[in-house]
Parts: C-alpha cells; structure tokens; sequence
C-alpha cells in the first residue's frame, strides 16, 4: 500500500543534472537533511580523459526561506583536491572530506565559518587517512587511518566538537570504516573476521561495552544507527538485502523482500527507507521502487512518488527527500521532499470518577456564621450549630411552660 502524506517541491538554480553537453558533464548528489537546513555537492568535469578539470562546490540550503549559499568550493584559495562524499549535515555542523589532502574540514552554519577538522592526512597519499565522516549534533566519528602514510587499517575516532576532546573507539586489526553515530551509540563495517567481507559492530560509549551485532558469512555494509535500531546491507545469501537489529532485544531481522535487489538503507527514527529492484529485471535502467518500513508498526509501504525510476537522496523523521526524473526533474533544478502523515495514537476514553458523597446528619436551617462545639463522646457529631441547640431548648421550655 502506499504512505499518507504530501510532496514539497524544492527548487534550486544549484541543483543541476546535466549530461547534454558536448564540453562537460554537471550534476547534484550527495544530499543530506536535517530538519529545515539541506546540503548537497555539485560537480562540474570536462569531457576530457587527461588533465580533465573537475570542479566541486557544496551548498547548504534553509527550506524555510528557499534561500542557498555556497560554503565550500575546490580547487580555490582553500582546497586543492576534489571533495569526497559523504557530507553529513546535523544541526548547525557540516562535515566533508578532501581526496589526497586526506583531512576533515567543519563548516558551522551559525557563525558562517569553515575550520580543519584534521590537520594530519599526508598528502598526496590515495590512502584514506581521515575519511567515512558522520554527525550526531556537537559529535562526529569518522574513519582514521593509521600510522599515517603507511599502509595501517583504519581505526575508528570520536570527537566532541564543544570540547574539541576525541578518543579511539576501535582500534583492533583489519579496518573499522563507514562509522554512523546516534547518541552514545556508534556502529560501523569491520573486517577483522573477514578481511576481504565485512561485519557490523557496536560500541556504546556510555557502557564501553562492543557488540557484534552481524557475524554472517559474506558482506555487511553501510550501517545506520537511529535510537534502538541498527540497518545494513547485507550480501549473505547473494543478492543484497536490508536487515534491522533491535539494540533491546539482541535480534536481527530482514526485512526486504527476496528476489529484490536492495540498495543500502536510510534510518531516521523508526523510518527504514531504501530503493529495491526486481532481480529478474535485467535492464540497464531498471525499474524499482522506494520503501519505507517503520519498525514500531511492523509495516513496509512504498513510497507514492509517481514513477518507476525514483532516486532516494536523504531521509529526516518523517520527511523523504528523492528526484523524479520524469517530473519536475534535477535537470531543472527540482526535486522532491515527501513528508508523512503522522497518525496521533487515539486518546484513551475519559475515566469519570464520580462524586462520592458521605450522609451526615442533616444541620438545621441556620442564618448567620454558624459557631461549632467539639464532641468528645464516641460516635457523636464533630461538631452541631450553637443556634440549633438554643432553638431545642427553647422549644423544650415553651413546651414544659404550657404544660404547666
């Protein structure tokens, strides 16, 4: 079935998809979002095999007044190598990393200023030495290779960007990369049991506790961490697949469909979001479709975005962004940002209590403030109106009077 919800269209002049030229090629990928702030890189390269000018710019968006700037540009004064992804965006940090260069830079969108993150790549060095950077707030993780400019595996750093205090969080043999963080919890690809494959492990800095969360046979990839969740692609039967681990629970479950290629999955939430093709479509644009599963209902729906050929791009809560190449399309400088309706849980029926009411006594008619008198005696009255008892013993001596 499909999802409830509405589309957004996000227009750009910075956002481009052009492969017509004879010259050059241009296009936008690497998209993140967080809340009403986007990020994304173009490149521009020359159609030319040697000495080909490529040239790559980040723009950071605000959705809420459809305004973009540009925050980092190569080569120019600052940046000789051409960036590399990914580019994650939380708050008001943006992290992204430089090829050859091989260090970490940080643009802060408050104070408009960009700073090293690293300082320590050695370039020209291919090797990745800083790279596989992620963002949870004021934090970051990333991938580091060491000792540096040597041919060492990649080790895993955390860094607390108000504190500018980091530390290893793994730095056992084989490479540790593609590192996602989500609170005290960091997960990541590790090759220490397979060094041609790959596991998924977990660290909890609260704990200092390391999990194995996937040991299968074959290749666990591209993990993502969000609240008590952890998703991966995962090749152990062939084809790859989507798999989620419940943190709680210890369990894995797969959750995409056999005789389905599954790209690697976005988590925000409870939103597992990826684009699967059928296996037994052999065709070089293959026809598929983007799913979204929600691990608190157990429901998997397909996204409604209107074609056949839809390229998911970032998710944010209950927000997915994706281009539609037959509609409004990148190469105009659209694409798609579809939001979910959320379904408030009924509210449980009121619960009246009724008014309970003890019997007393029924006090006489009094006119005026009514003075008390203290009962000692078991069983009597708290206390009875002064008047009434003055009205008894009126009533008592008119009676014994006519009497007489």
């Amino acid at each position: 079935c499909a999802l409830d919800g509405h589309n957004v269209l996000i227009h750009s002049p910075n956002i481009t998809l052009n492969e017509d030229s004879t010259d050059h090629t241009e296009f936008s990928n690497y998209f993140d979002l967080d809340g009403d702030q986007l990020v994304w890189m173009n490149t521009w390269a020359e159609r030319k095999i040697e000495e080909k000018l490529v040239r790559n710019r980040i723009y950071l968006m605000n959705l809420s007044d459809n305004t973009t700037m540009m925050i980092a540009e190569t080569p120019d004064i600052h940046h000789e190598y051409a960036f590399r992804p990914p580019i994650p965006l939380s708050g008001r940090f943006v992290v992204f990393s430089e090829a050859m260069n091989n260090n970490l830079f940080l643009y802060d969108t408050v104070t408009g200023r960009e700073t090293s993150l690293t300082s320590d790549g050695s370039a020209p060095d291919v090797q990745r030495e800083n790279a596989f950077p992620d963002l949870d707030g004021d934090r970051v993780v990333w991938s580091k290779r060491k000792p540096y400019g040597s041919a060492g595996d990649l080790d895993i750093v955390f860094m607390n960007l108000s504190t500018g205090v980091s530390r290893d969080i793994c730095i056992l043999l084989g490479d540790q990369k593609e590192p996602a963080l989500s609170g005290q919890r960091i997960v990541w690809t590790d090759t220490r049991n397979e060094p041609e494959g790959g596991d998924i492990y977990l660290y909890d800095m609260g704990t200092g506790t390391e999990t194995a969360v996937c040991t299968e046979r074959g290749l666990q990839q591209r993990p993502k961490i969000s609240g008590n969740s952890v998703v991966w692609m995962d090749y152990r039967d062939g084809n790859p697949a989507v798999y989620v681990y419940n943190i709680s629970y210890g369990r894995e479950t797969r959750i995409s469909r056999d005789n389905f290629v599954a790209d690697a999955p976005l988590l925000s939430g409870n939103l597992v979001v990826w684009q699967e093709y059928s296996v037994f479509d052999r065709r070089d644009e293959r026809m598929g479709s983007i799913v979204v599963f929600d691990t608190a209902a157990g429901t998997r729906e397909i996204l409604p975005t209107g074609t056949v050929f839809p390229q998911l791009l970032a998710v944010d809560d209950n927000r997915i962004l994706y281009a539609n190449p037959d509609e409004k399309t990148l190469e105009e400088g659209f694409i798609h940002l579809f939001e979910m309706d959320i379904h408030e849980p009924p509210s449980p029926p009121a619960v009246v209590t009724p008014l309970l009411i003890t019997a007393t006594e029924t006090p006489a008619m009094v006119f005026g403030p009514a003075k008390t008198v203290t009962q000692s005696a078991p069983g009597s009255p708290a206390a009875i109106p002064v008047l009434f008892i003055a009205l008894t013993i009126i009533f008592h001596t008119r009676t014994w009077l006519g009497k007489k």
